[in-house]
């Protein structure tokens, strides 16, 4: 098999992680078909841009500049996959994380066929998915919701930055013998494949989210999914994370083993209570509080990061304006669009400020 399409199956599995898994049900309960429809387009096109607007000059120099950042990414978004997963797992059994480790232990230590992996990674999904669909042969169902639309800048603004400073996103562009073919195919082809099946599971995963009983015949190939697509991309950025900065495997065991112990103390306590001022479920919560970092920090610190008081005006002042909008939502989601006016209005200053050296 040629080496770009190996690479279009690794960029697809690489990207299919909680959010691409969990996300679009949330979307679809509180905003409706158009904040979904937005989603996916930003996701894939956002995703797939990557392989056309990088060139290895440019990477070279984004590898250097934004070396601390690039490692901050796969840490958090190592921490937000072990947290999805052990959410899950209060829910279904606690031998379902211990399931995700033992993959992300296997796919870690399969590096020299790591491709070859993602395609098989790819053809479970897919032999999943066509186990379900008999079960529950049912395509997401949403309504418009009224200020849905208030929602649409920032899921792009997110989607259009966050690909860039994802590790496993450099090493398919670096070792692609043509990147645009396999970030075209990857996110155009595979990785949407992989969404359509989120969007029938849907109304699945929120019931068992909510407590509710479901048969296990229904339940099982999508929990083995989510965890095995988690695991793999637990495991391309624990070995990206670890090849970028020489890091010791010893610390982050150490805390990772005492992240876990804190996950499944807390979880354990508090997965089926709401926080009564927001009406929504603690793990909830937290689940869109590590979505902020993606959607919120990252765009913001690659379109202010180099003028460093700017950044944290802005994102000082947007926070609670998008913290609002996002958790609370109804009347107040459009907070999310004067957090974006805010955005647009610094931006502009700081290329002002940038092209005529005020």
């Amino acid at each position: 098999m040629p080496a770009s399409l190996l690479y279009a199956f690794y960029l697809a599995s690489s990207w299919f992680w909680c959010i691409g898994a969990f996300l679009p049900v949330l979307l679809l309960r509180d905003y409706g078909w158009v904040s979904l429809v937005v989603f996916t387009l930003a996701n894939l096109v956002g995703a797939a841009a990557f392989g056309w607007v990088m060139n290895r000059q440019r990477q070279q120099a984004f590898l250097v500049t934004h070396r601390s950042l690039l490692k901050l990414f796969s840490q958090v978004t190592l921490a937000f996959q072990l947290f999805f997963v052990a959410w899950i797992s209060t829910l279904v059994g606690w031998w379902l994380l211990l399931v995700m480790l033992l993959l992300v232990g296997l796919f870690y230590q399969a590096n020299r066929i790591i491709t070859w992996a993602a395609v098989g990674v790819f053809l479970l999904s897919m032999l999943l998915w066509a186990s379900y669909l008999p079960m529950n042969f049912q395509f997401a169902s949403g309504t418009l919701q009224p200020g849905g639309w208030h929602t649409l800048l920032p899921l792009v603004l997110g989607f259009a930055f966050s690909p860039y400073l994802d590790l496993t996103f450099h090493r398919a562009f670096q070792q692609s013998p043509h990147p645009k073919l396999s970030f075209t195919l990857g996110f155009g082809g595979f990785f949407f494949l992989l969404l359509m099946f989120v969007f029938f599971y849907s109304q699945t995963l929120m019931d068992l989210i909510e407590g509710k009983s479901l048969d296990v015949a229904l339940l099982w190939p999508l929990v083995a999914f989510i965890v095995m697509q988690t695991a793999f991309t637990s495991a391309l950025h624990l070995k990206e994370m670890q090849r970028f900065s020489y890091t010791s495997w010893r610390p982050l065991l150490l805390l990772g083993g005492l992240y876990l112990l804190l996950l499944i103390f807390v979880l354990n306590a508090l997965v089926n209570e709401s926080l009564p001022w927001l009406d929504l479920l603690f793990a909830e919560v937290i689940y869109k509080g590590f979505l902020f970092f993606y959607g919120l920090v990252v765009p913001l610190y690659l379109l202010l990061g180099k003028n460093h008081w700017r950044f944290w005006v802005t994102l000082l002042v947007a926070t609670p304006a998008y913290s609002l909008g996002f958790l609370v939502g109804g009347d107040l989601l459009f907070l999310l669009s004067l957090s974006m006016a805010w955005i647009a209005v610094m931006v502009m200053l700081s290329k002002v400020e940038r092209d005529y050296g005020i």
